[in-house]
């Protein structure tokens, strides 16, 4: 039993250890989604006129809530993990007890976790993707691990989506500037 305590303490040390890294991405990801998006929506704003502007106003508002939304749901879904540590440990102890295949994802998630700690977050939050699948239709059985996972396994998407309507704003902050200037 001992065993799968610190095999279960290992990978909530793994989450806790993503969740810090993830943070930090998505704090400086934040910063700079708020600068890119309210800058080029204001600037879009001075360009444009008439309908266009108005219709830039809508879509342009809508792109800059759509990538801040992003970033701050990646955030909150990280800062949840740290509220369930505790019952994160039962959860994967139980997990680890279910089976020997379960077992092995969860020895397998830590063993990869373990040899990408000096990688971005998120490099090490694919490592989850195949104790997500291990837990699949369980997710009533799991609820912490569940969160948790889903916190995990979405995190890059989310980020990625930010970052996309991120380079979008800027590519028109560009377009707006060479307007404004000529």
């Amino acid at each position: 039993m001992s065993q799968q305590s610190d095999l279960a303490q290992r990978a909530v040390d793994s989450f806790l250890t993503l969740v810090h890294r993830g943070t930090r991405l998505a704090a400086g990801t934040l910063a700079i989604v708020i600068v890119i998006c309210v800058g080029g929506l204001l600037l879009g704003l001075a360009a444009l006129s008439g309908g266009v502007r108005t219709a830039w106003f809508l879509l342009g508002g809508i792109g800059a809530a759509v990538a801040i939304g992003c970033v701050v749901l990646a955030m909150f879904r990280l800062w949840a993990i740290t509220t369930l540590s505790v019952a994160l440990v039962s959860d994967i102890q139980a997990l680890i007890s279910s089976g020997p295949g379960s077992e092995r994802v969860v020895i397998e998630t830590v063993e990869s976790s373990d040899g990408v700690q000096d990688q971005s977050a998120v490099v090490m939050s694919r490592q989850f993707f195949a104790m997500n699948e291990s837990v699949g239709g369980r997710a009533g059985q799991f609820v912490a691990l569940s969160i948790a996972l889903k916190s995990v396994t979405s995190f890059p998407l989310l980020i990625l989506l930010a970052t996309a309507i991120t380079f979008g704003f800027a590519g028109l902050s560009v377009l707006f500037l060479l307007g404004l200037v000529f």
